[in-house]
């Protein structure tokens, strides 16, 4: 993507481009997150804020800026990726400008990694229980439902540099999709304009999400409950399901997550098995 012209730096202005700091002056390009870097008072996230019309991965923006020394807090956030990816090498359908697609640079204790998935899971839940009457659910390891379909997910990197550890958070939420118009997805995708009927505000939505995100990661209390708070809406504990895990099919009873997250599944032969990461293919009751 080109950048366009550049003007100040204190006036970031590009074409297809912008970038926000606290107190800065902001592009005139047209965008929903204009200014949000400075509401709300938060602690870490948003801070920074840099937003794209288009760009090949928010992940890898934000993977090469923790690489350069970056401050945790970053949030890159596009309108379409051309080459934006999710879980298990798949990619994320997103017709451009309807939903919301970012990705968060943290600096987590090394204690703290394993749990960065349920840090972004239980953010985007308490945001769509804003938005939405219906009950907000997830299941194992990193999927946001409502009415028995997938609305967001998200895709956990970690890495190293200079400056130590990082995390780039990358998240997807439909918001204005319509997922009946993407043959792929259209049986078990939904969108917050499908479940309410009407256009949401994608600045409202990703300044809420912002907001619950920061709250739980800046929190020491957050964090250390964290675990509980994301399991209580695990719809996937108590479910006789089908997980893949590598090249391994599995099938078991989920019995429930360890202080990080991870899967508790006993298997057809009694023995209980700990599941880092995996993809849960088949549940035979509530899929």
């Amino acid at each position: 993507m080109s950048d366009g012209d550049t003007t100040s730096a204190g006036d970031q202005k590009k074409v297809n481009h912008f970038e926000i700091t606290a107190g800065g002056i902001l592009s005139a390009v047209q965008d929903e997150f204009q200014g949000l870097e400075t509401v709300d008072d938060r602690h870490v996230i948003g801070r920074h804020i840099v937003w794209h019309e288009e760009t090949e991965s928010t992940n890898d923006d934000a993977r090469r800026a923790a690489e350069t020394g970056e401050q945790e807090g970053l949030v890159v956030i596009a309108d379409g990726q051309t080459a934006g990816r999710g879980r298990m090498s798949r990619t994320w359908t997103s017709p451009p400008g309807r939903d919301i697609l970012f990705s968060v640079l943290l600096r987590p204790d090394v204690t703290d990694l394993p749990k960065m998935p349920l840090v972004a899971g239980l953010a985007v839940a308490r945001t769509l229980d804003a938005f939405t009457d219906q009950p907000v659910t997830l299941k194992w390891p990193n999927d946001v439902r409502v009415a028995d379909r997938k609305i967001s997910g998200s895709l956990v990197e970690s890495g190293s540099s200079k400056t130590g550890y990082f995390a780039i958070v990358g998240t997807g939420v439909n918001v204005n999709m319509d997922a009946g118009a993407h043959p792929e997805i259209a049986e078990i995708a939904t969108s917050l304009r499908t479940l309410t009927g009407k256009s949401v505000p994608r600045r409202e939505v990703m300044r809420k999400l912002l907001f619950e995100m920061d709250c739980i990661y800046s929190s020491p209390e957050q964090m250390d409950r964290l675990v509980s708070d994301w399991s209580s809406r695990l719809e996937t504990v108590g479910q006789e399901i089908d997980v893949r895990w590598g090249g391994e099919f599995i099938h078991g009873v989920a019995e429930g997550v360890d202080e990080t997250g991870r899967l508790l599944l006993r298997d057809g032969g009694g023995e209980l098995r700990l599941l880092e990461a995996g993809e849960v293919t088949t549940q035979l009751s509530g899929q």
